[in-house]
């Protein structure tokens, strides 16, 4: 529709959007599709901004698709553009994903030369966001690259302050974004720790409010199995300290049914898969679903978790 409109800066964050959400799920290669149409764009219409953007969103595909060489090309070229522009925020913000992707792609494969590289970024990354106003989270996504850089090299207490800070400076930031770029790897980090209960409670919050806010099940489901949720579900742990509490002001409780129906959504489940564990079959799952929503007064999942976490019945 943007390119219809011939609204050339909407086309490029949609096609660049897209691209990201791909990679979220898993889907390289359709990520890729997405990601030249955004190129495409940009070519009819260049600016700065979209040299820069382009070149981070190239990085961050380049990661994804295990070539680590591109993806240090890509996000070193968009530092480099950030710094010629004059942009000290923009350069913060890449220097913070070159972090983390680095720290990513280094931590699995065991990689000194891209630990280094995550190890440079985010320390210019935090220096130079010391410098800039409000809360921004690429300090606290720097503290989270160092986290895994430390967890990599076998250093575990540093790399359990290093997720501390990250926690320390996301909590004070307020924000309602769930940035699992931060979350997850600061979780790994304080595995074992005094901070770690207190730390997957939030990640029970967070996988149950993305699962149920994800309307299309389709892609709630693809999303749970995809990279970054099948990490979220791994880090959660069990489920099963999820319950329906009564509530105390002598309302009717909420039904323990509905709270088997909740955990299930979490475990990243489609409504077939859902009734396959509960023995029945699928539109009797959908009539289940809408009478629990009904009972909480709730017209959809999203309002629903709203309602479970509002009233303490998760």
């Amino acid at each position: 529709q943007a390119r219809v409109l011939g609204d050339r800066a909407l086309e490029f964050m949609a096609a660049g959007g897209t691209a990201l959400a791909h990679l979220d799920l898993g889907e390289v290669e359709e990520a890729k599709a997405w990601l030249d149409r955004a190129a495409a764009a940009a070519a009819e219409s260049p600016t700065p901004f979209r040299a820069r953007q382009l070149e981070t969103w190239r990085g961050v595909w380049s990661g994804a698709a295990g070539d680590g060489a591109a993806m240090l090309t890509h996000l070193d070229r968009a530092v480099k553009l950030a710094t010629e522009q004059g942009r000290p925020a923009a350069r913060c913000e890449v220097l913070a994903r070159l972090a983390l992707e680095a720290a990513r792609m280094g931590a699995a494969s065991q990689d000194e030369h891209l630990l280094e590289a995550a190890e440079r970024a985010a320390g210019e990354a935090k220096e130079l966001n010391g410098l800039l106003p409000g809360h921004p989270p690429w300090g606290a996504q720097a503290d989270a690259a160092l986290a895994r850089v430390a967890l990599a090299r076998g250093a575990r207490d540093e790399a359990a302050a290093a997720a501390r800070s990250a926690m320390s400076a996301f909590e004070s930031a307020l924000t309602e974004d769930a940035h699992l770029e931060i979350l997850l790897p600061a979780a790994e980090a304080l595995q074992g720790t005094d901070d770690a209960g207190k730390l997957r409670a939030f990640l029970h919050v967070t996988l149950a409010m993305t699962a149920q806010r994800t309307l299309d099940e389709d892609v709630r489901v693809r999303w749970l199995r995809g990279p970054t949720g099948r990490k979220l579900v791994e880090l959660s742990g069990p489920l099963e300290g999820l319950a329906m509490r009564p509530p105390e002001d002598g309302r009717p409780p909420v039904e323990e049914s509905d709270a088997e129906l909740m955990r299930l959504l979490l475990e990243g489940l489609s409504n077939r898969e859902i009734g396959q564990r509960l023995g029945i079959e699928e539109p009797e799952v959908r009539r289940r679903l809408g009478a629990m929503f009904s009972r909480v007064g709730a017209s959809s999942q999203a309002e629903a978790t709203a309602f479970a976490f509002r009233e303490r019945v998760v």
